[in-house]
């Protein structure tokens, strides 16, 4: 029987729920986007923003949740196989598989970051989400409920998903602050930064994938760790860029920009290089963090606890290795670290005793009192489209 639980939450990026934002649009930068904001990933600060908490459609943004979602629910290594049901017309973006191929989930992945494959998503999300007897929508909805929950325990209240992959549907939608804020949460997923950062990827069958973010494969900005590309008719050009330089890592959200000469990218360099630029003159005057910052709860806390309302058993675990977490830099760069966080020894974890897998992150944050007994820290575990296509 449960007795008592308890959780201590450590660390600089698990805050207390997010305050209004104070920063402000900055009219001299010249952002076309109708929305925008830019954010340090290390520490929250905002730099500037408008309309960053209005809900809007954010076309194939919606993956970043959905590679989170994929990463913590299997190894790379999965075979997942292809379906009829996965497959869509040329109006989406696509990976281009056919029905029934058996290709691991690290290949989708890259499908769904790089060439922003609908097809993937879907995928991805029928296979991790099915149990016997689901068919492939309900498959697909456990999922994609499953990324809600997660955006809702992080105390996002701004997103709500309909699909894996964004497509155009009513009620389905973010806000550029909660946008930044769960980048700076998947940041800490080493799998993640590859996926963002990468400009080719090659499948086991030699098929190429290319990323379709310029910035990142076409234009130059040397300082880019990566970001996704996101567009449809409702969310318009939408874009997610992430960029280290002298140590601090900036994360920029763009919402609805303009694509003519590649302005919506133009957007998101002068957000990056406005936020280091305040960050340098700051840490220069030697001035503290005085704005608001984003925030989130983490997000497996949450799982913890209602397993332990529900009286869950949780099972031998084994010792931790921690690691120091490393925001991304240049490709192959290794930028400081900033505060630890808990990895697992190579070939990740086999969850023991029923213990649900995405109770083990939170084990790093907690110590947890379940029937008088101490359950303490354990492991947790980078578009170029037709024009006018969706991505």
């Amino acid at each position: 029987m449960c007795r008592g639980f308890a959780v201590v939450v450590l660390g600089t990026l698990l805050l207390a729920p997010r305050l209004p934002v104070s920063a402000q649009e900055v009219p001299e930068l010249k952002v076309n986007s109708a929305q925008y904001i830019v954010i340090d990933a290390g520490t929250g600060e905002i730099f500037a923003q408008r309309g960053a908490n209005d809900r809007a459609a954010m076309a194939s943004l919606t993956k970043v949740f959905t590679a989170i979602e994929a990463i913590e629910a299997a190894p790379g290594e999965t075979i997942l196989e292809t379906s009829e049901d996965d497959l869509l017309d040329a109006n989406n973006s696509l990976m281009g598989f056919d029905a029934g191929e058996r290709l691991r989930l690290e290949e989708l992945l890259y499908g769904l970051m790089l060439p922003s494959g609908n097809d993937a998503a879907l995928a991805i999300a029928r296979n991790l989400g099915g149990q016997p007897g689901d068919d492939p929508e309900r498959a697909v909805r456990r999922f994609v409920d499953r990324m809600n929950q997660r955006v809702i325990d992080m105390g996002l209240r701004d997103t709500h998903l309909v699909n894996p992959h964004g497509w155009g549907v009513p009620d389905h939608y973010t806000s550029p602050h909660d946008l930044a804020t769960f980048v700076m949460y998947a940041l800490r997923y080493p799998r993640f930064v590859e996926l963002i950062s990468a400009e080719t990827y090659e499948t086991a069958e030699g098929f190429q994938l290319r990323n379709n973010n310029r910035l990142l494969t076409d234009l130059d900005y040397p300082d880019l760790v990566g970001g996704k590309t996101g567009y449809d008719w409702d969310a318009g050009w939408c874009l997610i860029e992430v960029a280290e330089r002298d140590g601090s890592t900036m994360i920029s959200v763009t919402f609805d920009g303009v694509h003519d000469n590649g302005d919506w990218y133009d957007d998101n360099r002068v957000l990056l290089d406005y936020a280091f630029d305040q960050k340098s003159a700051r840490d220069a005057a030697d001035d503290q963090i005085t704005g608001e910052r984003v925030s989130f709860l983490d997000p497996d806390a949450a799982v913890i606890g209602r397993g332990a309302a529900s009286g869950a058993v949780l099972g031998t675990l084994p010792d931790p290795v921690v690691l120091g977490l490393s925001a991304p830099g240049p490709a192959g760069g290794n930028p400081a670290p900033v505060p630890s966080v808990v990895r697992p020894p190579p070939g990740g974890l086999t969850p023991a005793g029923g213990l649900d897998a995405r109770m083990l992150p939170a084990l790093l944050v907690a110590v947890s009192i379940i029937g008088g007994q101490g359950v303490k820290s354990a492991v947790r575990h980078r578009e170029q489209r037709r024009r006018f296509q969706p991505s």
